[in-house]
């Protein structure tokens, strides 16, 4: 689930600068950290996390392609460029575990590299 942004927290952001906004759920006495999605990203690989907003279907797929486009195209929104982030994730995790990427042949080449440059 990707909840909408509230015109307080957009107002906090925007006086931020792209920094990141601390918002405080006062409820369950926890603060959050909002982040931009090329700052997420940065940070993700540290994190451990990986969401599982369930299966992926053909309509993420779709989604996703359109959400690409507009990127291209120059017309895509910070909050579809969030959720672009997001189904660019679920969409990588989907095919890691379907068709998982052949590395043993990247890493021959790899050793093949490394052996010709200490020969040169």
């Amino acid at each position: 689930m990707t909840p909408k942004i509230t015109p307080e927290i957009r107002k906090a952001i925007d006086e931020q600068h792209g920094k990141p906004v601390f918002v405080v759920d006062a409820d369950r006495h926890q603060t959050f950290v909002l982040l931009t999605s090329d700052d997420f990203q940065r940070v993700e690989p540290f994190l451990g996390y990986s969401p599982d907003e369930g299966e992926w279907t053909d309509a993420k797929e779709s989604r996703r392609r359109e959400l690409i486009d507009k990127d291209i195209a120059g017309s895509i929104t910070s909050d579809e460029k969030g959720e672009l982030a997001v189904l660019d994730r679920q969409g990588n995790d989907h095919y890691d575990k379907i068709a998982p990427r052949p590395i043993e042949g990247v890493r021959q080449l790899h050793q093949e590299l490394l052996q010709k440059r200490d020969h040169d």
